[in-house]
């Protein structure tokens, strides 16, 4: 007892700023050591109770509610601005959830509560209708945002939001309308990320926010309309767009990953973002796209941007194929016709998929392993560097070569394109382009180290001769697989499936016998 006494003693004697960066060396996610230390004393609850409340972490939100919201006021207040961040997951409603609801007194009292901030709430349209939904909702599965919106209302300092499973949601409707008429209550929110699949029209609302900076759309699609079902947006969306966005939005950063839209479709959405500094997309095929294969048509498309994104300054597109050096001239707006960039003010582009051919075309022969023609070659790499904008200093050129091509030439076009980026460097470097930074990424994982090192090595040591960077990326492995635990065919073995990439890739490996085992 008096070892614990002691302890106790020397921790509380340790000024307030050295225990905040010892709680800073904690993992934010670990709420169980925060609940611990914040019943240790009360000067471990007051410098942790910032920490434990900072982040909802997406479980059990009746029981947060109540505590943020049902607790004395100076403690409800208190509570309220701590939450910075909100993770959601639609799916929480099953069976233990719905036995930690709270009371239907409880319910009525926080519905009052809401009503008394003055908020502006829809109370006409039943759907939208916030206090009588929640008074109203006992425990049947809900699928819609309208209680996240609810939520939300009581942590009016949240700055970041996280909504996973909002598939779940009527993808037909306009979302978050009941946040959009509220911005003065959520002036902090600034970043928001959403895992769909969704439909870029479902968040029109959420672009209207002043204090909107970081929009993150996963599995953004354009999807097939349900059999009886209507849109909100089916009359009028461009109109209803302009007119909620007549001043444009405050938007800076969006980002569709794991997407598939049709840029042209959705125009009216986009020229709007007029503040936009950063824009990503990654196309990825779905099922529920529809046209399940309609083309993206970004690099065509982008280019009549030119007049609304002229703050972009890092774009990363990842289409479906990026065939020449002409698609991201026209892209860039570097074609001779072209008056002027673009984007004026891009400094870092990241596009593909792309390979040898994308840049070397007919300079590819299939028989030499030499260029012919030192001055030809030139020629038509100059080509490329004036496809990108002398402003530009990072460039990414995201690996995907096209399979058509034979294995055997593959060794060769990899030397050649090699060859062409150290000239490329060259050309940039002499006519004083501010290029710093070019990199292979997303070479295939599975297939091992960039197949040339000393090829590559050389090339670094170019690049830093004049004042550049060179490097080969990997591509990320998301999740389980290609690695797979089969116990049910050979208990404790790993078994690890070449895919059609590694197969195509091996020829320049060393392994030119098909893998024996099943492709992906």
């Amino acid at each position: 007892m008096g070892s614990q006494n002691s302890s106790e003693r020397s921790l509380g004697s340790l000024p307030d700023e050295l225990i905040l960066s010892i709680l800073d060396q904690f993992d934010s996610d670990d709420l169980t050591t925060f609940r611990a230390l914040n019943v240790t004393s009360r000067q471990l609850h007051r410098l942790s109770l910032h920490r434990l409340y900072q982040r909802f972490p997406g479980y059990a939100p009746e029981p947060f509610l109540g505590t943020i919201a049902l607790s004395e006021p100076e403690k409800c207040q208190k509570l309220a601005k701590c939450v910075k961040e909100v993770v959601w997951y639609q799916d929480h409603w099953k069976g233990p959830a719905r036995r930690r609801m709270l009371s239907l007194a409880d319910r009525h009292v926080l519905a009052n509560r809401l009503q008394a901030l003055g908020c502006i709430l829809n109370t006409t349209d039943v759907s939208m209708n916030l206090p009588a939904r929640f008074v109203s909702f006992l425990s049947e599965y809900e699928v819609h945002w309208w209680y996240l919106e609810f939520f939300l209302f009581f942590t009016p300092k949240v700055e970041k939001l996280r909504v996973w499973d909002v598939w779940q949601w009527d993808d037909h409707s306009y979302w978050f309308e009941s946040l959009a008429a509220n911005p003065a209550h959520f002036e902090n929110l600034e970043s928001i990320t959403l895992y769909g699949p969704l439909r870029l029209e479902n968040i029109v609302p959420l672009l209207t926010l002043p204090s909107i900076r970081e929009l993150v759309l996963v599995q953004c699609v354009a999807m097939r309309q349900e059999l009886g079902r209507n849109f909100s947006w089916s009359d009028g969306r461009d109109d209803y767009v302009h007119q909620r966005l007549a001043g444009g939005s405050s938007l800076e950063h969006l980002s569709l990953r794991e997407s598939h839209i049709v840029f042209p479709f959705v125009y009216a959405l986009l020229e709007p973002l007029k503040n936009l500094k950063s824009f990503t997309y990654d196309h990825f095929q779905n099922d529920l796209s529809f046209p399940i294969y309609a083309e993206s048509q970004a690099l065509m498309s982008l280019p009549s941007m030119q007049a609304h994104w002229t703050s972009l300054e890092y774009l990363r597109l990842h289409v479906e194929r990026v065939s020449n050096v002409e698609e991201i001239s026209w892209l860039l707006g570097s074609t001779p016709e072209n008056g002027k960039p673009t984007f004026p003010k891009l400094r870092a582009l990241d596009i593909g998929p792309c390979s040898g051919e994308t840049f070397l075309g007919v300079q590819l022969s299939p028989t030499d392993s030499s260029v012919k023609s030192i001055h030809l070659r030139e020629s038509h790499v100059e080509r490329s560097v004036r496809a990108i904008p002398r402003t530009l200093k990072t460039l990414y050129l995201q690996w995907g070569q096209n399979i058509e091509t034979p294995r055997d030439m593959l060794p060769h076009h990899l030397l050649q394109f090699l060859n062409y980026l150290q000239l490329f460097a060259e050309i940039a470097a002499r006519w004083n382009y501010d290029l710093k930074r070019v990199a292979i990424s997303d070479w295939p994982a599975l297939a091992g180290w960039f197949p040339f090192p000393e090829g590559v090595e050389s090339l670094k040591k170019a690049y830093e001769e004049l004042g550049m960077e060179f490097d080969v990326l990997h591509e990320e492995i998301v999740g389980q697989e290609p690695l797979i635990l089969r116990d049910d065919i050979e208990p404790d073995w790993l078994m690890v499936c070449k895919t059609t990439t590694f197969w195509y890739h091996s020829a320049v490996l060393g392994d030119k016998d098909r893998p024996w085992t099943v492709e992906s």
